[in-house]
């Protein structure tokens, strides 16, 4: 599976670090970025749980004691991973966002309305900004 085209945009606007790839699923992004030299921490929740883990230890995240250079959120929506992404990623590092808009066919359940993500990022430095059935967008800290 190819990565999604915000992770690649986002991972060649840094040098290889330490980033988070939330709500990773089977690791298209998380492989991509490691492929790249980047160290990752993968995170899913796993099913009837509220507890989510790094999938490559399966042990829960201290998140309070971690800091990324760069997030991944994509095609997942549940707002609250906005603002825990937005408290791990360090001072100068990056978020990339890949969320379906209310105008694609996906459940509205699971979508954003058009310029949600760059409200969400507008006290952030905004590098990519695109909107269409999907909002991506990458933001600097």
């Amino acid at each position: 599976m190819e990565p999604a085209r915000v992770v690649v945009e986002a991972a060649a606007l840094a040098r290889p670090a330490k980033a988070l790839d939330l709500a990773c699923g089977r690791g298209r992004n998380a492989n991509y970025l490691r492929s790249r030299g980047w160290s990752v921490v993968g995170v899913d929740i796993i099913e009837g749980s509220d507890l989510v883990l790094d999938l490559e230890t399966n042990a829960p995240l201290p998140f309070d004691d971690q800091s990324f250079d760069l997030a991944c959120i994509v095609h997942f929506l549940w707002r609250p991973l906005f603002a825990e992404a937005k408290r791990v990623v360090r001072k100068g590092g990056l978020i990339a966002c890949a969320i379906h808009t209310e105008r694609s066919t996906m459940n509205p359940k699971y979508t954003v309305a058009m310029g949600e993500l760059r409200s969400i990022f507008a006290d952030w430095e905004i590098l990519v900004d695109r909107e269409g059935d999907i909002a991506e967008i990458v933001a600097r800290k």
